[in-house]
């Protein structure tokens, strides 16, 4: 079972203040070499760069939030840096500062600071309300939460990016009511550039070789991706339910993970809750992991909080996979979302992407999106990221569908 939490009270993690490492990381293009070992991104182009600089030489407060599809994101955001030749402030989860001696030292350095997802974080809060308010620098901000793998679909955004932009709006107004913040949302796109055939041929010979089934190399290609995602869903639902589930792949997706969300919500919030299976599990973990994190468990205890947690996890990584992604109805089916099917694939079965991968990363930057000074309507969506959202996803639209397109020969 992988690490899901860190299992130490929370710290704040400020960025560093000093400037020589990001200023050299930025000159040299230090992150590429990261980015091609890690993540296979070997081109780069960024779009629409000087609809920053104009923010900044207008002197708003400035947020950068991006769709999050790869783990590449935070660091590939450097571009945007480096082409406006400005350094950034990003919030980073605080697991990310726990990885190993080279995570905690360059993720400040690079000038990220941690957030505690798992409940409120006032001094990340308030750090990131106070850079926005004295537009100390641009603020780099995810809203999904987590990687989705899926790079034409935006996940719902988690609370707290209206929040902050807001408060830093009226802030700024109250000093000088021409002071203003601004939200520029940015597309990450990634476009294939590799050996398309190599690489799904790969990735399905390792997924069939870890789930002890027979290689199926005469199905064709989404036939046999079916075959690989149904063997490990088949796997999970032998586990939970105890038996293999009778019907469409994506109705027994969607039946373990409803299964499974409603068996926790019910023993730590009392009754079964409705919406998005993503923001119904995240919204169960800051009930699960503060004792955990504060080693106020026994060992026994420990042992079912993790399990928990575990569950939680699978029903996103379940929810991760969208029903009509690889099925468009419109039957335009970019090769990217194979690739990604497969990289979910892996990463759920082994908890880490092998695929061959080689990709050129697009970042293109959007229009200014003035933030009201405002509070957000109470028990509403904020529609203020409602607009960033739709502003994302409308560029995420239109870069799907100029995308080369796999021929489909079977349906999912």
């Amino acid at each position: 079972m992988q690490d899901l939490i860190i299992e130490k009270p929370y710290r704040f993690v400020p960025p560093a203040k000093g400037k020589l490492v990001i200023w050299l990381t930025c000159k040299f293009s230090l992150f590429r070499y990261w980015l091609r070992r890690a993540e296979g991104i070997i081109e780069f182009e960024v779009i629409n760069a000087e609809k920053i600089v104009d923010s900044i030489r207008a002197g708003h407060g400035i947020v950068l939030v991006g769709n999050h599809c790869r783990n590449a994101d935070p660091m590939a955001i450097g571009e945007v840096a480096k082409a406006v030749d400005c350094y950034f402030y990003s919030m980073a989860s605080w697991h990310l500062f726990n990885q190993d001696w080279f995570m905690r030292w360059a993720i400040p350095q690079l000038g990220g600071f941690s957030i505690n997802r798992e409940g409120v974080d006032r001094t990340a809060l308030d750090f990131a309300i106070n850079v926005l308010a004295k537009a100390e620098r641009p603020l780099v901000i995810f809203p999904e939460g987590s990687v989705s793998r899926s790079n034409d679909y935006l996940y719902p955004f988690l609370g707290g990016t209206g929040f902050i932009a807001r408060t830093a709006a009226r802030r700024r107004k109250k000093r000088d009511a021409n002071l203003k913040v601004v939200i520029h949302p940015i597309v990450f796109r990634y476009q294939f550039i590799g050996d398309f055939e190599e690489a799904t041929e790969y990735s399905l010979t390792l997924l069939e070789s870890h789930l002890d089934v027979p290689v199926k190399a005469d199905l064709p290609l989404l036939e046999r991706i079916r075959y690989v995602a149904s063997g490990l869903l088949a796997q999970r639902e032998k586990s939970y339910l105890g038996h293999v589930q009778a019907g469409e792949y994506y109705d027994r997706i969607m039946k373990l993970a409803q299964s499974i969300l409603e068996t926790q919500e019910q023993k730590w919030k009392g009754e079964v809750q409705q919406g998005d299976f993503v923001a119904r599990a995240k919204a169960l973990r800051p009930l699960m992991v503060p004792d955990l994190a504060n080693g106020l468990l026994d060992e026994e205890e420990a042992k079912e909080r993790r399990q928990d947690l575990f569950d939680i996890n699978t029903v996103q990584q379940l929810s991760y996979y969208p029903v009509d992604y690889i099925v468009p109805a419109d039957g335009h089916l970019p090769r990217e979302r194979i690739l990604e099917m497969l990289e979910r694939l892996e990463e759920d079965l082994l908890d880490k992407v092998t695929i061959p991968r080689r990709y050129k990363l697009v970042l293109d930057v959007l229009d200014a999106i003035e933030v009201p000074a405002e509070k957000a309507p109470r028990n509403e969506d904020d529609p203020l990221m409602q607009e960033v959202a739709s502003a994302l996803q409308a560029s995420l639209d239109v870069y799907s569908q100029v995308a080369e397109s796999y021929v489909a020969d079977s349906t999912m």
